[in-house]
Parts: C-alpha cells; sequence; structure tokens
C-alpha cells in the first residue's frame, strides 16, 4: 500500500513539475505528460492535471492522429489501435529496453466524469502531505 502511494505521489509530482516547462517545448512536453498520466497506478485521470492532456489526446486521436510519445521517458515506440465493435481504444508502449505495457485509452465521456471526481495532484510545497 506504502509503494503503490509513493509510486501515485511520484507521479503526481512529475506532472505538476512537467506543467511547468516552458512553453516552446509544448509538443514534447504534451507527450511527456500523456505518458505520466497512462502510467499512473491510480488511473490516466487521477488527478485533475491529467485532465487536459488526456482530454487533446482524444481529440488528437479523433483526428487520425498518432499516439504521442515521451523520449524522455524512455519509450521508443506507441502503437495505438482504435476503438472498434465496442472495444475500447488501447495503446502498447515499447520502452527503450524492450518492455511493453498496454494502456486502455480512456473514451470522451471518461475524461467528462473524471473532470468531475479527479483529485488535485500534490504541488510541490503542499503542507497536505506531511504527518
Amino acid at each position: 500500500m506504502a509503494n503503490r502511494l509513493c509510486s501515485s505521489l511520484s507521479v503526481a509530482a512529475l506532472v505538476v513539475a512537467s506543467f511547468a516547462a516552458a512553453p516552446a517545448r509544448a509538443e514534447n512536453t504534451w507527450a511527456c505528460e500523456v505518458l505520466l498520466c497512462a502510467s499512473n497506478p491510480g488511473g490516466w485521470m487521477q488527478f485533475k492535471e491529467c485532465v487536459p492532456p488526456i482530454r487533446k489526446l482524444i481529440t488528437h486521436l479523433g483526428l487520425g492522429g498518432g499516439f504521442p510519445t515521451c523520449s524522455a521517458g524512455g519509450v521508443r515506440k506507441a502503437d495505438y489501435t482504435k476503438p472498434k465493435s465496442g472495444r475500447p481504444g488501447y495503446v502498447v508502449m515499447t520502452m527503450q529496453d524492450g518492455t511493453r505495457t498496454r494502456y486502455t485509452v480512456p473514451t470522451s465521456s471518461q475524461i467528462d466524469q473524471a473532470e468531475a471526481t479527479a483529485q488535485p495532484g500534490p504541488f510541490a510545497g503542499s503542507r497536505s502531505l506531511e504527518r
């Protein structure tokens, strides 16, 4: 339980830090935000900071765009499979070391629901996590 909490907090801290990146690197930052949110053990949109990049992802994929990759996150490639026959879309991310992980891509309605229920991520300097 403690490891899962630490892992979730680590992902949240990385997501928050990535939002502070310079605007000139917006597209790279977005791809890394998607990767961080997708790999969060608590789910794609556990934290409110993940809702905007995931909403952008769904729009991007809906317009025929490919799944973004974040080389800084160690992703070598991402293979996206569109939703069909009532099955959700998913992405298989292949890391630099050859390991592969499959993530189900949330739907627009799931994003809307998450926007209403997601919790704010822990920000640097937040006292809410102190003992």
